[in-house]
């Protein structure tokens, strides 16, 4: 058997997660964006001034990418680097839950038909890959027995509700830097690093 590779990006995952997660998360909260910070513009002057007196919640995303041993291959791997681990540690000290998303497609086109999508809880996950049987794009083996994986939309919404703090945007700011440096295991911000790496998504609920 060959070695599991995958088919797609991070960012091509990331466009079916993102959708995907929106959704959950509004059946709690009435606003939720989803963002791709970059210091220089999320972060900016005039960016700090429109939200100055207000706080929010966060919750971030790692996207992770299904990975197949071949063409044919019924069982899907989703496997969690350890460089993730330490920047989902990193952010819940913040108020920051974190989970790791992977879309449970085995092709282009079941991509685009809004797949059923694994979500793992990485403030109590322990493994380092999963393995998922599908059949004819259909989960087919009960993966979702194990307690730090989400098995519905409920769970999910807890841990955000239990997990998250009230973050103003300067205070969410330094939060992202230190949840990307640490995760690189940089003791300081270099902005340089930061553009490199693993990288979450984050929502912003309120």
């Amino acid at each position: 058997m060959s070695k599991p590779t995958s088919f797609i990006c991070e960012h091509t995952a990331e466009y079916v997660l993102v959708p995907a997660l929106k959704r959950i998360l509004q059946k709690e909260y009435e606003f939720v964006t989803p963002i791709f910070p970059w210091i220089s513009r999320e972060g900016s002057n005039i960016s700090k001034k429109i939200h100055k007196n207000e706080k929010f919640r966060i919750l971030g995303l790692y996207p992770r990418r299904p990975k197949l041993s071949n063409a044919r291959s019924a069982e899907i791997l989703v496997n969690v680097n350890y460089d993730i681990k330490v920047g989902a540690e990193s952010a819940l000290e913040h108020g920051i839950p974190v989970v790791a998303g992977c879309p449970l497609a085995s092709d282009l086109w079941e991509l685009g038909k809004e797949p059923d999508c694994m979500w793992i809880n990485l403030c109590e996950s322990t493994s380092e890959s999963y393995r998922v049987e599908m059949d004819a794009g259909r989960v087919k083996s009960s993966y979702l027995q194990r307690d730090h994986i989400f098995d519905t939309d409920e769970g999910l919404i807890n841990h955000t509700i239990d997990n998250c703090n009230l973050l103003s945007l300067p205070e969410a700011l330094e939060a992202f830097k230190d949840i990307k440096m640490k995760s690189k295991r940089l003791e300081f911000f270099s902005p340089m690093a930061f553009m490199g790496g693993y990288k979450p998504a984050y929502f912003l609920m309120k």
